[in-house]
């Protein structure tokens, strides 16, 4: 495992306004004199548009708006064909600080409460595809439906990463990454390989919780970020 600080990191994030504007282009439509017809003077006419007249504007997109569409943006590169791996992680934590996604002190506060980059793995296994793995072995029993049901609601996190800025999803994968701390610390024999996997699907539901602007503001993010740091 490593911890977050070791990853480099872009010092000041950029903010992109796109800027949308319409030209109307005017036709103006003339009238030839025949050959034979006397002129007796000369009239101007009035140009003729097709359409009404539509004034060039400019439409600035609010910072809020400008951070979702970053948000789209990240989803579609990482988690669009549903290979997020482990290895994607560092990767991840990159952009997000890249593109202004995560502050300094958002990720400071990730590291402080514990948040660990799982090692690189040779023939990583994605991230749905571990999930899919787990509740394969699961029975009836209500244990194994309850760790079901967190696996569940970690596919759904991870299958709409796109719409992570709501309340729903970050405070859903917020849920998820206090619940697998308790996993991960009751099972002392877990496999090594397992335990990675596990790892990274924690610390991607942490990043995944501290992307949703309603956990910022609520201060429901710190709550899970401070249990997660009393279960480690």
């Amino acid at each position: 495992m490593n911890p977050i600080s070791q990853l480099p990191t872009t010092s000041n994030s950029q903010q992109v306004t796109d800027a949308y504007g319409g030209v109307l282009k005017h036709q103006t439509q003339g009238a030839n004199a025949p050959a034979d017809t006397v002129s007796l003077g000369e009239r101007t006419r009035p140009a003729q548009t097709n359409g009404s007249a539509i004034a060039q504007e400019e439409v600035s997109l609010s910072p809020r708006a400008q951070r979702a569409q970053k948000i789209e943006a990240m989803a579609d590169d990482f988690f669009s064909a549903g290979a997020f791996s482990i290895n994607d992680i560092p990767k991840l934590i990159q952009r997000l600080h890249q593109d202004g996604i995560l502050s300094d002190s958002q990720l400071n506060r990730l590291s402080s409460a514990g948040f660990e980059i799982p090692e690189p793995n040779d023939a990583p296994q994605s991230l749905l595809n571990f999930i899919d793995s787990k509740q394969e072995g699961l029975t009836q029993s209500e244990p194994d439906q309850a760790l079901h049901k967190m696996l569940d609601d970690a596919k759904t996190v991870l299958n709409n990463m796109d719409g992570i800025d709501g309340a729903l999803y970050s405070q859903t994968a917020a849920r998820v990454s206090a619940q697998l701390t308790v996993l991960i610390n009751a099972d002392t024999n877990m496999p090594a390989m397992d335990k990675e996997q596990w790892q990274g699907l924690k610390s991607t539901m942490q990043l995944a919780a501290s992307m949703g602007n309603s956990q910022q503001s609520s201060g429901q993010l710190n709550s899970y970020l401070a249990l997660s740091k009393r279960l480690t």
